[in-house]
Order: C-alpha cells, then sequence, then structure tokens
C-alpha cells in the first residue's frame, strides 16, 4: 500500500494541517486510508483523539464531505465518527487536498449527533450555491451515519 499527504486547506487556500496515511482503496470517486492521530491527546466533546488512535478516513471528488471513524489506539473499540462538510476534495499523485467548510458534525457510538462550528461557518464568506450544498451535505451524513444501524466505515463504502 502507498503513503498519501493529506492537506487540509481554509477557504482562502492556504493549508491549516497536513499528516500522512496509508492508501487503502482508490476508486474514480474516492478514496480510503487509514491514519493516525499525530496530535498531542485532545479532549473533544466527551471523547480524548489521542496520539496514535487509528484513522479509517473516507474522501470524495464528487461529496462535499469526509468522513473518519476514529478507534482507541489500545483497544480498538470505536469513539466517534468525524464528518468534515468540504468542497468536494482533489487528488494529486499521493496528495489528498480538501478545503474545510468548518461545518462538521460528531457521531457517539450510541447514535448521538453533535453538529459543531454552525457559527464559524456562518461568519465564512460563501456564496449561496456554495452555503446550500453545505448544509445538504450536512444533513445527507445526518442520515448516512447511524452506528444503531449498523454504520461502519469500510474501503467497501467507497462508489467506483
Amino acid at each position: 500500500m502507498d503513503d498519501v499527504t493529506v492537506i487540509k486547506l481554509n477557504i482562502s487556500g492556504e493549508e491549516t494541517w497536513r499528516y500522512h496515511g496509508r492508501l487503502v482503496r482508490c476508486t474514480g470517486r474516492g478514496v480510503f486510508l487509514e491514519a493516525h492521530f499525530n496530535r498531542d491527546d485532545l479532549p473533544f466533546h466527551e471523547i480524548v483523539m489521542r496520539r496514535g488512535d487509528l484513522f479509517l478516513e473516507a474522501y470524495f471528488n464528487d461529496r462535499w464531505y469526509n468522513l473518519f471513524e476514529i478507534h482507541d489506539r489500545e483497544s480498538g473499540e470505536i469513539k466517534a465518527w468525524y464528518c468534515n462538510v468540504t468542497r468536494p476534495a482533489e487528488f494529486t499523485g499521493r496528495e489528498i487536498r480538501y478545503v474545510d467548510l468548518a461545518l462538521d458534525i460528531l457521531v457517539y457510538p450510541d447514535g448521538r449527533q453533535l453538529v459543531l462550528d454552525a457559527d464559524e461557518f456562518a461568519l465564512l464568506e460563501l456564496d449561496a450555491p456554495t452555503r446550500q450544498q453545505a448544509w445538504a451535505a450536512l444533513e445527507e451524513l445526518k442520515r448516512l451515519v447511524k452506528p444503531e444501524q449498523g454504520f461502519r466505515l469500510t474501503p467497501d463504502f467507497l462508489p467506483e
């Protein structure tokens, strides 16, 4: 499997975070990878993301979001799903680039959903069609990520 670099950009196109992952599956419309949390332990809305936690990640070039399934580094248990509302990702060589639109949803293993950063999203200078796409993506994620209905993020999740 190949190493890939994930590059998160803000709406001005400036890089805000970069990390490496291992490519698991690539299709014409998406990329699935494994990465490990590369920051110091971070308490975050009732969970703690710990250095070394496994992130299973799905990126799409035709959807306005990406999905992360977060697994505990020691037990392997799922801690949560973190979903970013973004512009569709760009895949270039060994890089995945995406523009983060601030709006996020955190889904707990018991199915609770927490929408994050709506206030930050409201302050972004975006045109009306982009705002509509972002809200539609958030609603799609709310319907899609339902752990109580057996949702799991696997390489087969990617569309061909």
